[in-house]
């Protein structure tokens, strides 16, 4: 009896030991996909992004502010762009600047009316601008900008691209000589040279 007794005790402590070496795996970890990796298509919230803008009256003061971006997409590759493009709504130009006159009938209202005439944009004719991208080299996207129904090759200088969330962001920098846009118009005051030269500052919430 002793020796069935030794025998059970033993059976039950080696059950005891093999449950306590009984190991569970952990679940592998699930890493969320975001569009900063593989390939991603992503929609402008054009609500969200904005495009700057800046002319210089050479020796004489600068005018600046803000035009609405009407709609784009923006595709990515581990975080690189890769293409995409953007649409301006040229009706939507807005002054943020303070160098006016109301003395000289030189106001934010007059300008506006002035860069919306054929002697600028022609935003009657040409109600939209657009920025395609053909490549991308470093931080350099080049592309084809359309304004006033001309295209002309521009490159974009890309400068940080941020995740957040599921969205992207970005921002860049473009200069472009209006007089191959057709945007000539020439000061009648010998004193006063407006620049050739615009800079338009691009920022961009794109969305998953």
């Amino acid at each position: 009896m002793k020796k069935n007794l030794l025998i059970a005790l033993t059976a039950v402590a080696v059950t005891f030991a093999s449950c306590g070496e009984t190991k569970t795996e952990a679940p592998a970890a699930v890493i969320p996909a975001t569009p900063l990796t593989g390939d991603a298509s992503l929609i402008v919230d054009a609500a969200a992004s904005k495009v700057t803008w800046k002319g210089d009256m050479l020796g004489l003061y600068s005018h600046e502010g803000n035009i609405n971006i009407k709609d784009g997409s923006v595709t990515l590759k581990d975080g690189k762009v890769t293409g995409g493009s953007f649409t301006i709504d040229m009706s939507s130009i807005k002054p943020t600047d303070a160098n006016y006159s109301a003395e000289d009938n030189h106001t934010a209202e007059n300008l506006v009316g002035h860069l919306s005439s054929p002697d600028f944009f022609d935003i009657a004719n040409n109600p939209t601008a657009t920025f395609a991208i053909t490549s991308v080299e470093g931080n350099k996207v080049n592309g084809n900008l359309t304004v006033r129904g001309k295209t002309n090759p521009e490159t974009l200088e890309l400068g940080a691209i941020t995740l957040d969330g599921q969205n992207v962001k970005l921002n860049g920098k473009m200069t472009f000589n209006r007089q191959n846009y057709g945007v000539a118009f020439a000061m009648p005051v010998k004193d006063k040279v407006l620049s050739d030269d615009i800079v338009i500052g691009v920022d961009l919430l794109a969305k998953k």
